[in-house]
């Protein structure tokens, strides 16, 4: 009777021979999807590719701080099969391009075959398992890129916005030196600097704001949102709410600004008329 199996350590095969067949599948399926998303960038402009390439060694990166735990021994005594399995999706996405990938997967490889007894090409785990596998990881990492790709996007609006109103501080104090300076020469040195804040601003918020409200995070949105369940009317509902609503808050700042700036009298012309005045 003590020899007798409880059914854990055949349900953790069983689990682990699925994920590690997804695994590889994934994986495979992310490096081609980086592969065109290079591709569709370089089409685009220099800068977009010099962008996306910036963003993949960056992922790059993190994907080697992941893939760190697999030449441990304790990683491996507590990994669970969703662990070994993802370890391996990054190991398999990054592997055409990085050595250390690479190296990772013979790794997990090498422990799969002796501690489990597991043949990474040949798992024996059921095909519909394992596309069900497939289905949700894919999903899975989807979420996590564009959770990240959002709160990178929403980070670069912020600071561009607040340069932007860096900008618009220094127009309006080189205004303020314009309208009050005597010496003509400073005036409008103080106007041109004026002006130069100002267009500075303009440039800086155009910058910021297709990443408050670009078309592409809107699309995936939506997608989102039909995925789980939502009416195409309530989903077409909302992004049409959220294009009205898509800009940052900085904007109504701004048009108060310009309706000032255009409301503002020019008093370094009404005190150049006054000083005329009294030196008559």
């Amino acid at each position: 009777m003590a020899d007798e199996s409880d059914g854990i350590e055949e349900a953790f095969e069983g689990q682990l021979r699925i994920a590690v067949t997804a695994a590889g599948r994934v994986g495979e399926a992310f490096a081609r999807g980086r592969e065109e998303a290079a591709r569709r960038a370089q089409a685009q402009s220099e800068q977009a590719a010099r962008e996306l390439s910036s963003r993949f060694e960056a992922e790059k990166r993190a994907a080697r701080v992941e893939l760190g735990g697999v030449y441990r021994s304790d990683w491996w005594d507590k990994a669970t099969p969703q662990q070994i399995g993802g370890a391996l999706t990054t190991a398999r996405a990054w592997g055409t391009e990085d050595p250390e990938a690479q190296r990772a997967e013979g790794r997990i490889r090498d422990e799969l075959r002796t501690r489990y007894g597991v043949d990474v090409d040949n798992t024996g785990a059921d095909p519909a398992a394992v596309q069900a596998a497939v289905e949700a990881e894919q999903l899975r990492r989807q979420s996590d890129t564009e959770r990240q790709r959002s709160a990178t996007e929403q980070a670069e609006a912020v600071a561009l916005s607040r340069q932007a109103d860096e900008a618009d501080r220094a127009a309006e104090a080189s205004r303020d030196t314009a309208d009050t300076t005597p010496d003509e020469g400073e005036r409008e040195q103080a106007q041109v600097q004026a002006e130069r804040e100002q267009n500075r601003a303009e440039a800086t918020r155009e910058k910021a704001e297709p990443l408050y409200d670009s078309s592409e995070r809107r699309e995936r949105d939506a997608d989102k949102l039909e995925q789980r369940g939502v009416a195409k009317e309530a989903v077409s509902a909302k992004m049409a709410a959220d294009v009205s609503q898509g800009k940052p808050a900085t904007e109504a700042v701004k048009a108060q600004q310009l309706q000032s700036t255009k409301a503002r009298p020019n008093r370094s012309r009404s005190s150049k008329v006054q000083r005329t005045e009294i030196g008559r």
